[in-house]
């Protein structure tokens, strides 16, 4: 016989703190959309680096979480 799975509980949390790695995306995007239309060279590897992170949360979010079952190998 299999125990019972642990009960998660939900906190509370303020709107900060539910908002800030959103915010802090979209910062960190306008950012590199701004520094990647208005200069050359350096300007543009920060702006490729900045415009990254929304892809490498993605994928940080989904190694958490596992991969959606589509992807899973069988």
């Amino acid at each position: 016989m299999k125990p019972a799975p642990a009960l998660r509980y939900r906190t509370r949390h303020s709107a900060i703190r539910v908002f800030a790695i959103p915010a802090a995306i979209f910062v960190a995007s306008a950012a590199g959309l701004a520094l990647g239309l208005t200069g050359d060279g350096p300007r543009d590897l920060i702006a490729w680096l900045l415009l990254s992170l929304p892809l490498l949360a993605i994928g940080a979010a989904w190694r958490r979480r596992g991969l959606p079952s589509r992807y899973r190998k069988t």
